[in-house]
């Protein structure tokens, strides 16, 4: 393997990135070092790299991108030539991302992926698809012919969990979103337009995701 690779590197913050040759990283223990087959651009990615994040601006040059998907190239309790989708904590944290041909990762940051699941998908779901699944499954507990509310359902989170609450069996599924472009084109079970905010948000929102386990006579 060479010891170099090619990279999008940021330089300055709130600019674009720069496509350059880069050092392939070194593991440490319980480290993973990946080649990146994809990564997507999240507004977590956009938000670090405007250097204006809550987690504060990161360090100059780097290379962004928090999550994508990989081959497994060397590591400790992983199998070299597993595929795996990944996060790290670019812009977060001090460190490089997935904007390059190899990233290095923590070993517990992994999932591996089903044969049958595209590598190119899987990547532009990802945190958002993870963060809507165990918001009906490992925290809401859904089960089939139970309802269930998404607020912000236009959202990257709430468009994953409108679809998924359908394929674990809710019976109703209630979207709620300001798009109203949007909430006519989706195919949940009931509609809802949401009021503009009548203040600006001090930071960005995500999906809220909740069950009703009442019947609601009006629902069908």
């Amino acid at each position: 393997m060479s010891a170099e690779m090619q990279a999008a590197v940021l330089g300055q913050h709130a600019t674009p990135p720069e496509y350059l040759q880069w050092s392939i990283p070194q593991r440490g223990k319980g480290q993973a070092l990946v080649r990146v087959l994809a990564a997507p651009i999240s507004p977590l990615d956009l938000l670090c790299a405007s250097g204006t994040s809550y987690f504060g601006a990161p360090k100059l040059p780097y290379i962004p991108g928090t999550q994508g998907v990989g081959i497994v190239m060397e590591a400790d309790a992983l199998a070299p030539g597993q595929r795996v989708w990944f996060s790290c904590d670019a812009g977060m944290k001090p460190g490089d991302g997935s904007m390059a041909q190899y990233c290095l990762i923590e070993e517990a940051s992994v999932l591996a992926l089903p044969t049958e699941i595209e590598s190119d998908l899987a990547a532009a779901l990802g945190l958002s698809a993870i963060a809507a699944w165990m918001a009906l499954t490992w925290r809401g507990r859904l089960q089939p012919g139970e309802q269930v509310l998404v607020l912000g359902a236009s959202g990257a989170v709430g468009q994953v969990a409108v679809q998924a609450a359908k394929l674990l069996g809710a019976r109703c599924v209630i979207a709620a979103s300001r798009d109203e472009d949007w909430l006519q084109r989706e195919g949940s079970s009931i509609s809802a337009l949401l009021p503009e905010p009548r203040r600006a948000l001090s930071r960005p929102s995500c999906a809220a995701v909740c069950m009703l386990s009442w019947a609601i006579p009006t629902m069908r």
